[in-house]
C-alpha cells in the first residue's frame, strides 16, 4: 500500500544563515566636516582684514599719529580720528593739533583739555582757545618746567565720543584733565536727537564703536554708502555747518521723551567719564555750561499756545529788562532758552547733572554760568561775552582760561617746580598782552561767524547766504581770510603769505605778529624761529630778536642762538650773560671767527687780557684777515 504524500506539507528545513554587512545609516561625519564650513568665512574675513590693513585701506583711526618727520618722538591726535564717529558725514572735525612727547619726560607737567567746539576755541581756533591761555600762563610762571597742554576737543562731538577716546588719553599719563562738555548732547554725533540709528542705545553704540576699529567694517560701510548713493543720489545738506547738517530740523520739545532721553544719556556718560578718570587717580576739573541768554532769540518756537512759546517769553524778557526789572528778565530769558525747540543750547537741567556728579565725586567745579552772568550787564550774559548762541568771545575764552588756572591753583593741581614771583593780576596781564593772535586770525573768526549766521538755523528765511553777501574784501588780509574760510586754504600758509607781504612793506610789527601766531601754533618748529630772527637781525632790531632767541634757546640750544644771545648781551653791557652764552656757543662751534672776536671782547671788558689774547689768536687762526683782529692782538700783547 502506497503512502499518500501531502504535497502541501511543507518540510521545515533550516537554511544556513548568510550574514551580510550592516549599513549604519546614522553614522556621523567627522568633526572637520562641520568645522571647515565655519572656519572658511572666518579665515576669509581675517585674510581680508589683514590685506586691507597691509594696503592701508580706508581711514586710519588710531588715536595718536607721529607729529612731524623732523620731530621724531612727538605725537598728536590723529586728524582722521573723527571718521570713527562721523560715519557718512563729509567735512569731519579735527582738533587744534597740539603735539606732545610719545614717552613722557621726567618733570613734565601734562594737561589734557576735553570738550566740544567751545573747548576747541571756535571761531578763533587754533590759537584762540582757553587751552592756549593756560599753556602760556603755565610757561610764564614755570619757565624751567616742561609744559604740555594738549587740547583734543572737536566740534560736533559730545560725551559719548569723549568717553570712547578717554582710555587712550589716560594711557598718556596726564597730570590733570580739564572738562567742559554738554551743549552737544542732543545734536552731536550719536546724540539723542541726531540722525544716528544707534542714538540712545548704549549697547549698540558700544558694539558699533568696537567694530569700527576694523577695516572690513569700513569696506562694508563704504560699499553700502556707494549703493545708497546710486539709488538715492546726493542729498542736499540742510545747513553749511556740521551741527546744522546733523540736526536736520529734528526738534526737541521741552520735557518731551526725547528731551529726557538726552538728559539720561548725558548723566550716564558723564558719570562713566568721571569714574574712569577717578579710577586712574588723575586730577579733574569740570565746569558748568554757559550760553547767550540776552542776545540770542530762540531758534525755533512752537506756537501751539502762543503765550507759552519760546518767542513769547523772549519778547517778554526784553520788555521786562527795558522796564528795569533785571532779575525777572533773567528768569524769562532762561525760560525762552528752555522752550527753544532746536536745542543747540544745553538746558538748565544739564548744569544740575554736572553739579550733582561733581559734588558726589568731590570733583572741583567752576561755575562758568554764574561767572559769565556776573561779568555781564544786569547779570545776564549776552553778546558782551558771546559771539553767537554759546561760543565765547576771545576775551571770554581768556576768562575761561583764567578761571581754570585759578581752580588749578586753589586745588594744588599746579606743577611742584620753582615758579616766578609775580602776582596773579600781572600773570594774566602778560599772557593777554602777548597772546599770539593777529588781525588775520580776527578776520578769519569774523568770517566764520558770518558764514555760520548766513545759514540754518540762524537764517530763517530759507535762503542760504554766502560770505560775500555780508563782506567786501578790502585788502590782502581780507582776501587771505576769505580763502581760509571758504576755500579751505591752509591757515599757516595764509599767515606766512601775509608775513611776507608785511616784510615787503618794511612793516616789521606786522611781520612779527604773523610769525608769533605761527610759533604759538607750532612751538616746536625751529624754522619759524630761525626765519623771524634772521629778518630782525638783518634789520638790526636786536631787542626784538632777543625774545625769539630766548624761545629758540629753550627749545634747542645751538651755536647760532647762543652766539647771538651772547652778542646782544655784550652790546647791552650784560657781560656775565654774554660770557655764559658765548662760551656755550664756543662749545658747539669753536671755529667761528666772529664768535672768537666777541669772546675776546668780553674778556677785555673784564680786564682778563690773557684770555682775551688767547681768543684773539684763535680768531686769527680761523680767519687771518679778520677785521681789527691783528690790531687787537698788538694792543693785548702790549697790555699783557
Amino acid at each position: 500500500m502506497k503512502k499518500n504524500v501531502n504535497k502541501n506539507l511543507k518540510v521545515n528545513e533550516k537554511k544556513p544563515e548568510v550574514k551580510t554587512p550592516k549599513v549604519d545609516n546614522k553614522r556621523k561625519p567627522p568633526k572637520w566636516f562641520y568645522t571647515v564650513p565655519f572656519l572658511l568665512p572666518v579665515i576669509f574675513i581675517i585674510l581680508l582684514e589683514f590685506s586691507l590693513r597691509m594696503f592701508h585701506y580706508g581711514k586710519n583711526i588710531e588715536t595718536w599719529i607721529p607729529y612731524h618727520p623732523e620731530l621724531p618722538g612727538k605725537i598728536v591726535l590723529n586728524t582722521e580720528i573723527a571718521s570713527k564717529y562721523f560715519l557718512t558725514t563729509k567735512g569731519i572735525p579735527s582738533s587744534i593739533f597740539d603735539p606732545f612727547d610719545a614717552v613722557k619726560k621726567p618733570g613734565t607737567f601734562r594737561v589734557f583739555v576735553l570738550g566740544e567746539s567751545s573747548a576747541a576755541g571756535f571761531p578763533y581756533e587754533p590759537t584762540g582757545s582757553y587751552s592756549r591761555y593756560i599753556r602760556d600762563r603755565l610757561q610764564l610762571v614755570y619757565p624751567k618746567q616742561n609744559i604740555e597742554v594738549v587740547n583734543v576737543s572737536m566740534a560736533a562731538i559730545n560725551s559719548i565720543v569723549i568717553k570712547d577716546m578717554l582710555p587712550e588719553i589716560l594711557k598718556q599719563e596726564p597730570d590733570l584733565i580739564l572738562l567742559y562738555v554738554g551743549h552737544n548732547e542732543y545734536y552731536g554725533v550719536f546724540g539723542a536727537a541726531s540722525q544716528s540709528l544707534f542714538a540712545g542705545n548704549k549697547t549698540m553704540l558700544s558694539l558699533m564703536l568696537y567694530l569700527n576699529e576694523y577695516k572690513t567694517v569700513q569696506l562694508l560701510r563704504n560699499m553700502m554708502n556707494t549703493i545708497s548713493f546710486w539709488f538715492k543720489g546726493k542729498e542736499k545738506p540742510t545747513g553749511s555747518t556740521l551741527m546744522a547738517r546733523m540736526a536736520k530740523n529734528n526738534l526737541v520739545l521741552y520735557h518731551s521723551s526725547l528731551y529726557k532721553t538726552g538728559l539720561t544719556q548725558f548723566e550716564g556718560e558723564l558719570a562713566d567719564i568721571v569714574g574712569m578718570i577717578k579710577e586712574k587717580n588723575v586730577p579733574l576739573i569740570m565746569g558748568t555750561l554757559t550760553s547767550n541768554l540776552k542776545d540770542q532769540p530762540p531758534f525755533i518756537s512752537i506756537n501751539e499756545k502762543e503765550n507759552e512759546s519760546a518767542d513769547h517769553f523772549y519778547k517778554l524778557a526784553q520788555e521786562t529788562l527795558q522796564k528795569g526789572n533785571a532779575a525777572e528778565a533773567k528768569k524769562l530769558f532762561i525760560k525762552a532758552k528752555e522752550l527753544d525747540a532746536l536745542r543747540f543750547r544745553a538746558p538748565e537741567e544739564m548744569n544740575g547733572i554736572i553739579k550733582k556728579i561733581a559734588g558726589s565725586n568731590q570733583i572741583p567745579l567752576i561755575d562758568f554760568e554764574t561767572a559769565f552772568n556776573n561779568l555781564s550787564e544786569n547779570n545776564i550774559v549776552g553778546s558782551n561775552l558771546m559771539v553767537d548762541h554759546l561760543h565765547p568771545t576771545l576775551n571770554g575764552y581768556q576768562i575761561f582760561g583764567k578761571l581754570f588756572f585759578e581752580a588749578m591753583e586753589k586745588n594744588n593741581f599746579l606743577p611742584s617746580a620753582e615758579r616766578i614771583n609775580i602776582s596773579d593780576e600781572e600773570q594774566h596781564s602778560i599772557v593777554v598782552k602777548n597772546f599770539p593772535f593777529s588781525r588775520l586770525d580776527s578776520t578769519i573768526a569774523n568770517y566764520r561767524l558770518l558764514s555760520l549766521k548766513g545759514d540754518f538755523p540762524f537764517n530763517k528765511d530759507g535762503k542760504s547766504k554766502t560770505l560775500l553777501d555780508f563782506v567786501r574784501l578790502t585788502d590782502y588780509n581780507d582776501s587771505l581770510a576769505y580763502k581760509v574760510v571758504e576755500e579751505n586754504y591752509y591757515w599757516e600758509l595764509a599767515h606766512k603769505k601775509l608775513a611776507t607781504y608785511y616784510l615787503e612793506q618794511k612793516n616789521y610789527p606786522g611781520f612779527m605778529r604773523e610769525y608769533s601766531a605761527l610759533i604759538g601754533q607750532f612751538p616746536f618748529t625751529i624754522g619759524l624761529y630761525d626765519k623771524v630772527i634772521q629778518v630782525l637781525l638783518a634789520a638790526q632790531k636786536y631787542s626784538e630778536a632777543y625774545t625769539y632767541l630766548e624761545k629758540y634757546y629753550r627749545l634747542q640750544p645751538d651755536a647760532f642762538c647762543t652766539k647771538w644771545l651772547g652778542t646782544i648781551n655784550l652790546f647791552n653791557n650784560n657781560d656775565d650773560l654774554a660770557l655764559r652764552y658765548l662760551k656755550e656757543s664756543f662749545s658747539f662751534n669753536p671755529g667761528d671767527a666772529q664768535l672768537l672776536w666777541n669772546l675776546s671782547g668780553v674778556f677785555v671788558k673784564k680786564k682778563d687780557y690773557a684770555n682775551a689774547l688767547l681768543f684773539i689768536n684763535k680768531c686769527l687762526a680761523v680767519e687771518r684777515n679778520f677785521p681789527g683782529a691783528a690790531q687787537m692782538k698788538m694792543q693785548l700783547e702790549q697790555a699783557k
